[in-house]
């Protein structure tokens, strides 16, 4: 292995190590030498390549951030419905965050540290217009294929975006990270929403599901 890939192991290591650490105990109360030792290194190891944790969950949430972009920056497929694209992301979005629990903690952690700091606020914003962009775009098109009611795009995709972070939320409330409603129901509560009003009320989104086409 070379000095640069051993480095960049090296690094990847700690930030494994952080993350672990900041979900569990807190940004606040996360040292260093909390970080060195979950990554069974020495504090020295760790400050050699990081000489403060402002650094490292920066670069936490610059992988959080481009990770989320990879996975959701594509193009929907045209050919299907625009109803049939939501269900599939909201499907999609949920499922990940059953899969990753330690990134949804991480979201949730910066959600809270974004009320204190505009830098953190800055990154959530640009995490948040990843997702909404995507939503927000299948959204249009349905509105103009007459699939969904009228509504400005953005406002419905945030509110989708709402819905869909709430139920991530309860992940950390379940033992083995389970969703409380399963991402089919959620998707097909997503669509509904879409189609019967741009205002849909949370007893509207409680109602039992009509099966997607």
């Amino acid at each position: 292995m070379t000095r640069q890939r051993s480095d960049d192991h090296r690094k990847q290591q700690i930030l494994a190590a952080a993350t672990r650490c900041f979900v569990r105990r807190g940004y606040a109360a996360t040292r260093l030498l909390d970080i060195a030792r979950e990554a069974g290194l020495s504090k020295g190891g760790v400050y050699f390549h990081y000489r403060a944790k402002e650094q490292l969950f920066h670069d936490i949430l610059e992988n959080l951030s481009k990770s989320l972009e990879a996975r959701w920056s594509f193009d929907t497929i045209s050919e299907q419905s625009a109803d049939r694209s939501v269900g599939q992301l909201v499907k999609a979005h949920l499922r990940t965050m059953q899969d990753e629990p330690e990134e949804v903690q991480l979201h949730n952690l910066l959600v809270a540290m974004a009320v204190q700091d505009p830098l953190f606020r800055d990154k959530l914003e640009e995490i948040t217009r990843i997702m909404r962009g995507l939503y927000a775009g299948v959204i249009e098109r349905g509105i103009t294929e007459g699939v969904f009611s009228p509504g400005d795009p953005n406002t419905l995709a945030i509110a989708v975006l709402a819905y869909v972070h709430g139920l991530g939320s309860f992940t950390v409330l379940d033992a083995e990270g389970r969703l409380p409603v399963p991402p089919e129901a959620a998707a097909e509560h997503v669509v509904r929403m879409l189609k019967r009003h741009s205002s849909a009320s949370a007893v509207e989104f409680a109602a039992e599901p009509h099966k997607l086409n």
